[in-house]
C-alpha cells in the first residue's frame, strides 16, 4: 500500500504507547530509520509506503515515534502537503550547508520539493532563485523566489548571469538531464550542488574539469533525518512556512489525481482524501 504523506488523528495505540495519545492530530514522519536515534546516518533508510503499508487508506499503522502532534492553525489537507516534500527539501539544504545571505538556484521549482526548497531557503535567510517552465514565474515569486529563469531558454548560463544578483553558492537540482552541466557552470568556485531527483533524466554528461577546476562539492540526498523532521514541525507550529495546496482528490478518484500529477500544470502539492472524510477535509480545496 503506497502513500508516504500521512496526516490524521490517532484512533488507537499499541502496547506501551500512552493511551492519552488517542485523538491527537498528527503528521507522520514517513522515514523508517533502521538505526537508533543517536545515529543519523541514512545509509539504510526505508519509508512508509515502501517498507511497510502507507497512507492511501482510511486507516494506517505507523511507529509511535513517527507520529508528531501538530496543533498549528493549518487544515488537515494543508498539513498533508508538508511531510515528504519538505523533509526532502530540508535535508538537501542541510547537506549543502545553506547559510543566511547565500544564493541558491532551485530547479523543478514549481513541484512539491522545489517549492519547499524556496520557502525553507527563506527561513534560513538565504536568497532563492527558481528555474521553471514558462507561465509559472509570478506564482514562484509569490512563494518567495527572488528571480525566475525559464528552463527552455537558449543559454541558461547567460540567463542566470542576467537574473541572479551575485554568485550562486548552492544549486538544489531536481531535474538534472540536459541542464546538469550548465548548473555546474553557474555555481561559483567552491560552490555546492545537491540533488534529490532527476525528472529531466537521471543519466547526465559530466565534464569533470568543471568539478575539479572549480573545487565543487556534489551531494546526493534523499528523505531526511529525525532532527530535520522535528525542525520542520517547529517551522509549521511557528507559521514560518505555509502549505502550497493546489487541490484535493477523493481516494476513489486516485487515477485522476495521478493524471494531474503527471501533467505538472500546478504549483505545490496535490492531496488525496479518503471518501468518508471528503466533506470535512477535502471538498473545500477541490477544483
Amino acid at each position: 500500500m503506497q502513500g508516504a504523506d500521512i496526516v490524521g488523528r490517532i484512533a488507537g495505540v499499541g502496547p506501551g504507547v500512552d493511551q492519552d495519545r488517542i485523538g491527537e492530530r498528527v503528521m507522520v514522519d514517513f522515514s523508517l530509520y533502521n538505526r537508533p536515534e543517536s545515529d543519523e546516518s541514512l545509509a539504510d533508510i526505508d519509508y512508509i509506503g515502501h517498507g511497510r503499508d502507507g497512507g492511501y487508506a482510511d486507516y494506517v499503522t505507523v511507529p509511535a515515534e513517527n507520529a508528531y502532534e501538530v496543533t498549528a492553525d493549518v487544515s488537515d489537507a494543508g498539513l498533508a502537503t508538508f511531510c515528504c516534500a519538505y523533509l526532502t527539501a530540508e535535508q538537501m539544504l542541510d547537506r549543502a550547508r545553506l547559510a543566511a545571505g547565500e544564493r541558491i538556484l532551485v530547479t523543478g521549482a514549481s513541484g512539491g520539493v522545489g517549492s519547499a526548497v524556496i520557502q525553507l531557503a527563506r527561513v534560513r535567510g538565504a536568497i532563492p532563485y527558481a528555474v521553471t517552465s514558462v507561465g509559472k514565474e509570478s506564482a514562484l515569486r509569490e512563494i518567495g523566489a527572488e528571480g525566475v529563469l525559464t528552463r527552455d531558454t537558449d543559454d541558461l548560463v547567460a540567463e542566470a548571469a542576467r537574473v541572479i544578483d551575485g554568485p550562486v553558492d548552492v544549486v538544489a537540482d531536481l531535474v538534472a538531464g540536459p541542464l546538469f552541466n550548465d548548473l555546474l557552470r553557474i555555481l561559483r568556485p567552491e560552490g555546492r550542488y545537491t540533488t534529490a531527483g532527476a525528472i529531466g533524466g537521471p543519466v547526465v554528461d559530466l565534464d569533470l574539469r568543471t568539478v575539479y577546476l572549480k573545487h565543487l562539492e556534489l551531494h546526493g540526498s534523499s528523505q531526511g533525518t529525525r532532527t530535520a523532521f522535528r525542525r520542520l514541525v517547529g517551522y509549521i507550529e511557528d507559521g514560518r512556512i505555509r502549505p502550497l495546496l493546489d487541490r484535493t482528490f477523493r481516494l476513489s478518484d486516485f487515477l485522476e489525481a495521478q493524471r494531474t500529477f503527471v501533467g505538472k500544470s500546478y504549483i505545490g502539492k496535490l492531496v488525496v482524501v479518503p471518501d468518508r472524510h471528503w466533506d470535512d477535509v477535502g471538498a473545500h480545496y477541490a477544483p
